[in-house]
């Protein structure tokens, strides 16, 4: 098996603003991917987590798209994610026809709250939701529906994966900044123990 690389390319450029996209990959893993759909400034700490969590597993690739602005990356560099595909990312095209056995999206909301959601079945979100409900001193509940639910098939969270989809987590500021080292540490350790 080969040594993972990071390889980053350019989106698109212009002077106030950039996006970026980052594929952390050995070129032929197939077990667990991990995304970042509106990382760096657009929801900061999602990226960083994103990468640091898939580093520290055997068989994990990551993928971020990274968004920074002057005037205001979210603004700029936050499309719904189900607009987010291999036709406009070369590095995630990479990696698109692999399904992946588990699939983690990472996004970020502006309240302490954390949001299970995906197309992973219940019982994989409720293990989700209860781990890090433990680990973390803010609320966490599942979503099956709504904005936060992560259910569209064109989800890359549900289209990469090999079964019905994987899990998305809406993080609170405090889950991506203070205690993300929490949300790693309960990410690995149910990847590792095949919990979904």
């Amino acid at each position: 098996m080969a040594r993972p690389t990071i390889t980053t390319r350019p989106c698109e450029t212009t002077e106030t603003r950039h996006v970026t996209e980052l594929l952390y990959d050995d070129g032929e893993n197939d077990d667990t991917l991990v995304l970042a759909l509106h990382g760096g400034d657009v929801e900061p700490g999602t990226a960083e987590t994103a990468v640091e969590l898939a580093s520290r597993l055997s068989d994990a690739t990551c993928w971020a798209r990274l968004g920074y602005d002057d005037g205001g990356a979210f603004e700029a560099w936050h499309p719904p994610s189900k607009q987010i595909g291999p036709a406009d990312h070369p590095l995630l095209a990479e990696v698109a026809g692999r399904g992946f056995d588990t699939v983690l999206s990472l996004h970020g909301r502006a309240d302490e709250e954390v949001v299970v959601g995906g197309r992973a079945d219940s019982a994989a979100r409720r293990t989700v939701r209860n781990r890090l409900d433990d680990a973390l001193p803010v609320p966490v509940r599942t979503a099956a529906d709504g904005p936060y639910a992560g259910v569209h098939l064109e989800n890359p969270v549900n289209r990469l994966a090999a079964g019905e989809g994987g899990i998305q987590l809406e993080l609170a500021p405090s889950a991506r900044g203070e205690h993300a080292g929490a949300v790693r540490e309960t990410l690995a350790d149910l990847v590792a123990a095949e919990r979904f």
